[in-house]
């Protein structure tokens, strides 16, 4: 069987574990596997680009942030920014000086280490939108059926507590 969209994956789960009793379930194992994916999954599918607002150096990230691809003052210089532990950046005694600009996240702000006020423009990675009766194909489902499958298996196993086949699914979804 293929799986292409939301309802052709939520049949194969249920084929897969041969379970009637789970068929309202799997949903959830589907919405427990995409978790798993927001996280793993970087695909250039959900790489996006926004602008920021700092205000004396402090910023908030967008809505559906995951990840920083790249960042950069939004003026004359162009000047990148140059990640930064939240430890080293509270550790760090001078401030923007020279050439070399840091930031750091924390929660669901930026923060750079110069404390101007500005713009900065950043690539960064996304959330997709996770499958639902709504929205049946996404990037993954179609490039990536068995991501799906197994992770959404992973969860079915772990509900039934099935230990054995959990860890077969979860090394298969991790190859996936």
């Amino acid at each position: 069987m293929a799986i292409t969209n939301y309802t052709e994956l939520q049949a194969s789960v249920a084929a897969w574990i041969n379970r009637g009793d789970l068929t309202s379930v799997i949903p959830d194992f589907i919405a427990l596997c995409e978790s798993a994916l927001q996280v793993r999954c970087k695909l250039v599918e959900f790489e996006a680009t926004a602008t920021v607002t700092i205000t004396a150096g402090v910023g908030t990230l967008p809505t559906g942030f995951v990840g920083m691809r790249s960042i950069y003052w939004n003026d004359s210089t162009a000047q990148p920014l140059q990640y930064i532990t939240p430890e080293q950046f509270d550790a760090m005694r001078s401030w923007g000086e020279g050439d070399t600009y840091f930031y750091t996240i924390s929660g669901s702000t930026i923060r750079t280490s110069n404390t101007e006020t500005g713009s900065a423009i950043m690539t960064y990675y996304a959330k997709f939108v996770p499958l639902s009766g709504s929205n049946a194909s996404n990037a993954i489902i179609t490039n990536f059926p068995d991501a799906y499958l197994y992770g959404s298996l992973v969860q079915a196993c772990i509900y039934i507590e099935d230990d054995e086949g959990a860890a077969k699914y979860s090394s298969l979804f991790g190859n996936a």
